[in-house]
């Protein structure tokens, strides 16, 4: 899955399944699924991985963005606020979860809430400016609200810090900056170096 070998990934990730159903691994079905463009099997496996933990923050956001991508925009806003909501939970217990911050910032920008989007990813980057995901969170939201020079040089540090360059390339998030031709150079470059 993090090599960027969806396909082949699906396979595995059913007969893991098959032995023993869990959320983690519907989830990780689902992003396979998502980053094939194929987002209407994503939102079902999605939704299977929500049935089974309803309060897990990172699922009910990742349903979100199938149901964004699959064209179900009022399902999507939905669980985007859900996903918020338990966001705020987990921040209520620990006020410095960089994590909980950078995935408000990502509900945000998806939402359209660009400078609430700003505010907690760079609160999340403050608290944690050396994790490789919350630096490739900050280029994803940068690219959602529409600042693509800012999202290129973060793209630059996530992919710099080992983030799979396959992955950005295929990245729906990513759309804007992907017609950039300074996108193909830098992914291409770490593309190479990461091999």
């Amino acid at each position: 899955l993090k090599e960027g070998k969806w396909s082949e990934a699906i396979p595995q990730f059913q007969k893991a399944l098959a032995i023993a159903p869990d959320s983690e691994t519907y989830s990780n079905l689902g992003t396979a699924y998502f980053f094939l463009k194929r987002y209407d099997e994503s939102v079902k496996m999605y939704e299977k991985a929500v049935q089974i933990a309803p309060n897990d923050e990172t699922l009910v956001g990742n349903l979100g963005d199938a149901y964004r991508w699959s064209g179900h925009s009022d399902q999507a806003a939905a669980a985007y606020d859900k996903a918020i909501s338990l966001a705020f939970q987990q921040l209520q217990v620990n006020p410095r979860s960089a994590g909980a911050m950078g995935d408000l910032a990502l509900y945000y920008a998806k939402k359209g809430a660009a400078q609430n989007a700003l505010q907690y990813i760079t609160q999340a980057r403050t608290i944690n400016p050396d994790d490789v995901y919350l630096v490739y969170s900050e280029a994803q939201v940068k690219a959602l609200v529409g600042t693509p020079e800012d999202a290129l040089k973060a793209l630059k540090a996530a992919l710099a810090k080992g983030y799979p360059a396959q992955e950005a390339w295929n990245d729906p998030e990513l759309q804007k900056l992907q017609a950039l031709p300074q996108f193909s150079q830098l992914v291409n470059e770490y593309s190479k170096k990461n091999h």
